[in-house]
């Protein structure tokens, strides 16, 4: 299954994370919006955007510059290719409308896609002006802003579970490219607001939507008795825009546990026993 089909998938696996805020009913049409308007995303395509601040009449100013992340060429709505396309505006999908979140993702948007807080998902066309609309089928969002260093990946908890350490218990997809690979461990202690979070970090890893993270992945030698680990270092992440967190609403009392059977110290290339994957908040003692 390519990695857009999934996200489908994931769509339809993360409408009861947010059932409670909705109610029941609005729950089951979530899903059944969902299922009518997510069911080819074949493709659909990753974007940063920052605002049009020039000075001109609307549409032909006062929409998004967008561009694809990962890549160094957009292609845009009249199909040609640059660093960046102009859109007039965003077009929400029915699941994002019924979520209550179109001015949670407009306010992420900021001036400089270097710091945007939102990760776009959806599709280019031309739009009523003929000037490009963008399509947006989903979306994560940071809860603070940083300065994005490294690629950006979609990364998930898989759910292996290991006898001996390092474990491969996350798959970390390499966005608009198709590509997926195994790694150890995700520290996200490098990440700004990353306190404020842990209930939705772990929520959102543990889901099939999982966190948009940007960072590098970084080889630990000698990390435990299964040899070395690959833990990736984000320095900013996103959460699926529906999470409370970032919604405003006030995330449940008890944050789950992130490690599953074992901690490391990766300063020191001290490794573990077993279990899974951890997730990291905090600097290790």
């Amino acid at each position: 299954m390519s990695p857009h089909r999934t996200l489908t998938a994931a769509c339809l696996a993360i409408a009861p994370l947010f059932a409670g805020c909705l109610g029941s009913d609005a729950s089951t049409e979530a899903l059944e919006i969902t299922a009518e308007h997510e069911v080819d995303l074949s493709f659909s395509t990753y974007y940063t955007a920052r605002r049009d601040v020039r000075r001109c009449a609307y549409p032909q100013c006062g929409g998004f510059f967008i561009s694809a992340v990962n890549q160094e060429k957009t292609t845009c709505a009249d199909g040609t290719t640059a660093e960046e396309c102009y859109v007039a505006d965003l077009q929400f999908s029915s699941l994002l409308r019924l979520a209550g979140v179109e001015g949670v993702v407009r306010e992420s948007i900021g001036l400089q896609r270097e710091t945007t807080r939102a990760v776009l998902y959806g599709d280019l066309f031309p739009g009523t002006s003929g000037l490009g609309t963008l399509s947006l089928r989903f979306a994560w969002v940071a809860l603070e802003t940083a300065e994005l260093k490294g690629s950006f990946y979609r990364v998930l908890h898989n759910g292996v579970v290991c006898v001996a350490a390092p474990c491969p218990s996350f798959d970390q997809e390499y966005l608009n490219s198709g590509t997926a690979r195994t790694f150890h461990e995700v520290h996200l202690r490098e990440i700004p607001g990353a306190g404020r979070d842990e209930f939705d970090s772990g929520t959102a890893l543990f889901s099939s939507l999982g966190m948009i993270l940007t960072g590098q992945n970084v080889v630990i030698e000698d990390y435990g008795p299964a040899g070395d680990a690959v833990v990736f270092r984000a320095n900013q992440g996103f959460l699926p825009v529906i999470m409370p967190s970032i919604r405003g609403l006030r995330a449940p009392a008890e944050p789950p546990v992130f490690d599953r059977g074992f901690r490391s110290g990766i300063e020191g290339g001290e490794g573990g026993e077993g279990g899974s994957g951890g997730i990291r908040n905090t600097s290790t003692q």
